[in-house]
């Protein structure tokens, strides 16, 4: 019994090796198949490494006069989603004026604003620690138009002397400019000329000006175009015309425009700086490599950038960029720029005392430029 036990074994295990052999290839790979396949299995069960999500958006109003110059590159950076794409997030466009905006952001209402050069040194002057980081027009943009029953009246600045003149507010650009334009002409202002007030609502600044009363304003766009495509007033001085600027500012360029904040703003949030700084340099580009015709398509697309141009068509938002973009320049902080600036707000005391260069802005993110 035991020897054909061991016989019957035997005779299993040789038929057992034989299966094995004729499953051929198969059989051998068999378990590392397996293998692989638990492997795999391990594998799936393990959950893929995720992305680190974006923090939100930093949300904030920024406030402007209206003022194609001073906020196209603005615009173009919320209708183009630069803005989105620095994970910022623009809720408003505040639109008033300049000068109680300046009060603002000394307030610490806003962090950034859209300002004219000279509210800088006015700031800094009485203790307020304002800082350029960005410039968004590298000229000026204040003409001074006369309406146009005074044509034959007056063919010189100096022929509106006993007349009055439209500002939007003391302290602001078109009262800077206005200053200029008056001064220089040997002409003072509020004695020889009346500056009125007329706030920062480009309408009535328009409105002032076709009824009579005002004689002349301190202008920029889109009041410019429309006052001279409907015929309400002449320009006096024309400041888009490179000879004028060069006559009324001394140079063809100069630190016009720029986007503001406070020294705090820079210390405690130095990365949203960067980012503010970032999508205005976007634009910019944009701004430069692009016609005319696409950047009016690009703004008047939007309908929160339309706003800004109620009232007026395409062709002639079309003119009117075609008219200011050779202002628009990289966003670095000219030093020379500074300088004509500087030197206007001294020799026409719209500053009380001159400030530095240093004082003036923070060229960490958008650069200095000569």
């Amino acid at each position: 019994m035991l020897g054909e036990t061991i016989v019957r074994a035997a005779g299993i295990g040789l038929a057992l090796a034989l299966s094995i052999s004729a499953c051929g290839p198969w059989a051998a790979t068999a378990p590392t198949a397996r293998a692989t396949v638990a492997a795999t299995t391990v594998a799936a069960a393990t959950p893929a490494p995720t992305a680190t999500p974006k923090p939100p958006k930093d949300k904030m109003q920024l406030p402007s006069v209206v003022s194609t110059e001073l906020n196209l590159a603005s615009l173009v950076a919320y209708a183009k989603d630069y803005f989105g794409e620095e994970n910022i997030e623009i809720t408003d466009f505040v639109l008033g004026s300049s000068a109680t905006f300046r009060t603002a952001l000394i307030a610490k209402q806003f962090d950034f604003g859209l300002f004219a050069f000279v509210h800088n040194p006015i700031a800094r002057i009485a203790g307020a620690p304002f800082k350029a980081v960005i410039a968004t027009y590298d000229r000026e943009i204040f003409s001074l138009l006369v309406r146009s029953p005074l044509k034959d009246k007056v063919k010189t600045v100096a022929d509106l002397k006993g007349m009055n003149v439209g500002i939007t507010a003391p302290g602001s650009g078109s009262w800077a400019m206005a200053n200029v334009f008056l001064k220089k002409a040997g002409l003072t202002p509020d004695k020889d000329v009346n500056l009125v007030n007329l706030g920062g609502d480009t309408s009535v600044i328009y409105t002032a000006l076709q009824s009579g009363k005002v004689d002349a304003i301190s202008s920029w766009e889109p009041i410019t175009s429309r006052v001279l495509e409907s015929g309400v007033g002449f320009p006096l001085v024309p400041i888009w015309d490179p000879k004028a600027h060069q006559e009324w500012v001394g140079s063809d360029h100069a630190l016009g425009f720029a986007v503001m904040t406070r020294e705090d703003v820079i210390q405690s949030k130095p990365d949203l700086v960067k980012r503010m700084v970032g999508a205005h340099k976007k634009a910019l580009d944009f701004i430069r490599a692009s016609s005319a015709e696409v950047i009016a398509d690009t703004i008047l697309k939007n309908a929160k950038t339309a706003e800004q141009f109620a009232g007026l068509d395409r062709p002639l938002v079309v003119k009117l960029i075609d008219r200011i973009r050779g202002g628009y320049g990289t966003g670095c902080l000219s030093r020379s720029g500074f300088k004509v600036e500087m030197d206007l707000a001294v020799a026409y005391q719209l500053a009380k005392q001159p400030i530095t260069f240093e004082e003036f802005g923070d060229t960490t993110w958008a650069g200095a430029c000569p």
